[in-house]
């Protein structure tokens, strides 16, 4: 069984956020209203500036609900499941 995702804790760098927005074709703007964040924020954190862990998890929460997993490790990056947990909750 998966663990619930509020309980995952994966660290994750602002490329991984703007290529998994790039593979989603999604804009910082879409994000920002998907997470309740600002545009300003999602551009200083894809640009390698810090933000709150909670910023941090509310991308990647919003990510993962749209098919993002994100990989770690020596070589971090993104992939894109076209079946996202959140569509497969039916």
């Amino acid at each position: 069984m998966q663990e619930p995702k509020s309980t995952v804790k994966m660290h994750i760098v602002g490329e991984q956020v703007a290529a998994a927005r790039k593979l989603l074709r999604m804009t910082q703007v879409e994000l920002a209203e998907a997470t309740g964040l600002t545009k300003q924020t999602i551009i200083k954190f894809e640009r390698g500036g810090n933000v709150r862990p909670e910023t941090v998890e509310a991308l990647r929460n919003a990510l993962l609900d749209r098919g993002i997993e994100f990989t770690n490790g020596g070589r971090p990056g993104v992939n894109l499941n076209r079946q996202p947990a959140a569509w497969q909750r039916s």
